[in-house]
């Protein structure tokens, strides 16, 4: 499972409603049916962690330290295109000679079509996908492994069901909303060109904060941390890149190979306008490293990879471990977005730090 080995990314959630380890009997009411039961409608339900068939959900079963474990499973029945593909052209083909014309019309073909699938279908294996959730009762947050929009629908319905709790996606605005009570509507959209003739008219605090970050690593150092006397953390930011900007003409510029932020496209990419959307950002404290691809559009995290255990491996202990090296990771990086939001609600403050970045991305060396 995701939480528990390799490279993780996830989605963050918060749910204002405290839940304990009860809701695990609510998860249990809506297992997914058996296996056997499947037909040419999918199945939706929950299961365990320790496999995509093991529908029986309990404490010992899900329950590992704060965390509740469970994955939302959708199974279904579906024909491999190239394989139905295939065997319409075989059906297609014995209708024309048996008719002894050249061709089929659409009509035909789709009932051709139709009928291979009713034929095909009850015989193919089921196809298990999962969304993989660790709900942490203690601190009311959610991490969930599905990244596309229709997977946080998915889950965020089969939640809402199975709980009566609403979880609220940590993106931008809601999280400027909870760690400072700040509505970014109320800021005008942010131009960091250092070319007067370059506007924006787009607001975008997501990735007005990762732009701000890679300044902030490489003018101001990198260095913070969390709380008064907590460890310090040493922040940088890595190639791939994505800059983005709205507007007409284009608009996306992905820089991945040899040390994209060093190079003369991302110079460029900064002087007509254009913001960091996604980058690699890696957090050192001592000798442990985090890091991830992070999305300024919905503070998604791709490729998540943290410090190797020293201990020996025992599946619960590990998966603590993990959650725990996810959790600092990623506390750290809305630290930093709520550095910038106090800097970003400050006027005066931000008319200097925007008077800076212009400087230095008009005065940055592009080596490559």
């Amino acid at each position: 499972m995701p939480f528990d080995t390799g490279s993780i990314s996830c989605r963050l959630y918060d749910i204002d409603e405290s839940l304990d380890a009860s809701v695990i009997e609510e998860f249990a009411v809506n297992v997914v049916a058996p296996i056997e039961t499947l037909g040419a409608q999918p199945l939706s339900g929950w299961v365990s962690p320790r496999h995509l068939l093991d529908r029986e959900i309990t404490r010992e079963s899900c329950l590992l330290g704060s965390f509740v474990r469970a994955d939302l499973l959708k199974a279904e029945l579906k024909i491999p295109r190239t394989l139905l593909k295939a065997y319409c052209k075989i059906e297609e083909i014995a209708e024309m000679k048996s008719r002894g014309v050249p061709f089929l019309n659409r009509q035909t073909r789709a009932e051709i079509k139709k009928r291979v699938e009713e034929d095909m279908l009850p015989r193919m294996p089921p196809t298990l996908t999962a969304v993989a959730m660790a709900l942490d009762l203690s601190r009311r947050r959610i991490y969930i492994d599905g990244m596309s929009e229709k997977q946080q629908d998915a889950f965020c319905a089969a939640l809402r069901k199975t709980t009566r709790v609403a979880p609220v996606p940590i993106i931008p605005e809601s999280a400027a909303m909870r760690l400072r009570e700040i509505d970014v509507r109320q800021f005008a959209p942010q131009c960091f060109s250092p070319d007067p003739e370059v506007t924006s008219t787009a607001n975008n605090v997501g990735m007005d904060f990762l732009t701000w970050l890679w300044f902030f690593c490489e003018v101001r150092g990198g260095l913070f941390r969390t709380a008064a006397g907590a460890p310090e953390f040493a922040a940088m930011l890595e190639g791939p890149a994505v800059f983005f900007l709205e507007g007409e003409g284009a608009h996306e510029t992905s820089l991945r190979r040899g040390m994209p932020l060093v190079s003369r496209e991302a110079k460029t990419a900064m002087e007509s306008g254009k913001k960091l959307r996604s980058v690699k950002l890696t957090l050192a404290s001592g000798k442990a490293m985090y890091s991830a691809t992070v999305d300024g559009i919905d503070f998604g995290f791709r490729g998540i990879k943290l410090p190797k255990s020293e201990t020996p491996y025992e599946p619960e202990a590990a998966f603590l471990e993990r959650m725990s090296g996810m959790q600092t990771y990623t506390d750290a990086f809305l630290h930093l977005y709520g550095m910038f939001l106090d800097e970003l609600s400050a006027p005066a403050k931000w008319r200097k730090t925007l008077a800076e970045i212009k400087t230095w991305i008009s005065n940055r060396p592009a080596y490559i």
